[in-house]
């Protein structure tokens, strides 16, 4: 009869010290190796899966997993039957990728761990063996931030995967919901953690591109990153990568196309010093302290376009001075306002009249009204009427020939207020 375990108990050479976690196939503690004198992860097998598996298709199994040696595998230090108990040893790591905030927090940390992953998988394929549960709690971080995928301890030579079905739900492929598993399975798995890891959302049934929080996941993916886990996610198995290699190469393909766009971007252009040019005589003074989302030029929250390269739907949610974002252009408001003074969006109000704005550059011509605007506003935040005169600015010495706003011609490519050519 195996021993209870507890805190404290001893298994063998190893102490148990804290509980860990519980998964399908047994419990992980942090142990003590009383002999190495090191702290280990000792995962403890319940005895009824080996009753049920048998204990040689349990060695067998381990056998399988301490045969991959890889820096992104988590390795097995010690496999034995300790007390009416399987255990199998392996290094501590620091934390599981679902409890790394970093991860979530910057795009480049979260596919930095995934390409780990996938170098991983690769190992684990070009062997035949299969992983069947990628998730982010099978996913460790090691102190120095490498991603080092775990739990392949009960995953079978790829021959002889359709022998059982496991698998996490939410993370499972199809096919192998329905008991044939694949090496593209694991490609699928590693899809859903990427996409989870970017935008938050787990993508469901039936999987048909796009997915939910789409517009989150082309705002924070690399555009050479965005193909590679769409193709990974893709419900077909046979439209998806085969396995962890041909994964692994489409994501250093997509580093390495990444890193050329960043070099050519970091060249100097003659638009970008223009735009540097005039920023640096001119920016101040007209709040020009943002970057363009796509050709990274200097512009205002004012500005409807980029004056360099025409870009529009800036959004300034997360670097706006102002309290409140406006719902529609997402540029700054007040709680007071009745109205965005950018695009004119109605809004709710407090109830009560605004303070004084100590940057208001002039104030509404409706008679009685009184409310003051900042410059370039196009609405009167306090009646909400359309500002009918024009806008003049140091530094902006001609007119848009459209919509007559203050433009410098000799330095601007598009109207930064209604985005022709100029």
């Amino acid at each position: 009869m195996p021993k209870s375990l507890r805190r404290r108990s001893r298994l063998g050479k190893y102490v148990l010290d804290k509980r860990l976690g519980e998964g399908a196939y047994g419990q992980v503690w942090k142990a003590r190796d009383t002999v190495q004198g090191s702290d280990i992860a000792l995962k403890v097998v319940f005895p009824t899966l080996v009753q049920e598996m048998g204990e040689k298709m349990v060695v067998r199994e381990a056998r399988i997993a301490s045969s991959l040696q890889h820096p992104n595998v988590l390795p097995i230090l010690n496999a034995d039957f300790v007390e009416g108990h399987f255990v199998m040893a392996t290094p501590l790591a620091q934390t599981s990728l679902d409890a790394y905030r970093p991860a979530t927090r910057s795009p480049k940390t979260a596919l930095g761990i995934l390409r780990d992953v996938a170098a991983g998988l690769a190992h684990a394929h070009e062997r035949g063996v299969l992983h069947r549960d990628v998730k982010p709690h099978n996913i460790l971080v090691t102190e120095d931030g490498r991603g080092m995928i775990a739990d392949f301890g009960f995953a079978r030579l790829a021959e002889d995967a359709t022998l059982t079905q496991c698998g996490t739900l939410g993370y499972m492929a199809p096919e192998q919901a329905y008991g044939k598993p694949a090496k593209a399975s694991d490609v699928f798995g590693w899809g859903l953690v990427a996409y989870e890891l970017l935008t938050g959302a787990i993508p469901s049934w039936p999987f048909e591109w796009p997915l939910t929080r789409h517009a989150k996941f082309a705002k924070r993916t690399p555009a050479a990153f965005a193909p590679v886990i769409q193709r990974a996610i893709t419900f077909n198995p046979r439209e998806r990568y085969e396995d962890g290699g041909a994964l692994l190469e489409a994501i250093d393909e997509a580093y390495r196309a990444t890193n050329e766009r960043r070099r050519q971007e970091k060249l100097p252009t003659p638009q970008s010093l223009l735009a540097s040019t005039f920023a640096e005589f001119h920016g101040a003074r007209l709040g020009m302290r943002y970057a363009c989302r796509k050709c990274g030029g200097a512009l205002g929250e004012a500005m409807k376009s980029c004056p360099w390269c025409g870009a529009k739907d800036h959004s300034f949610r997360e670097v706006s001075g102002f309290p409140l974002v406006c719902p529609s252009c997402e540029r700054g408001v007040r709680a007071e306002w009745m109205a965005c003074g950018w695009c004119g969006t109605k809004l709710a109000g407090n109830g009560h009249p605004p303070p004084p704005d100590p940057r208001a550059a002039r104030r509404c011509a409706t008679g009685g009204c009184g409310g003051e605007l900042r410059l370039f506003m196009r609405y009167c935040p306090r009646c909400t009427k359309k500002e009918r005169r024009s806008w003049r600015a140091p530094g902006l010495k001609d007119r848009c020939p459209r919509c007559e706003g203050p433009v410098h011609a000799d330095y601007f490519a598009h109207c930064p207020w209604c985005g022709i050519n100029l």
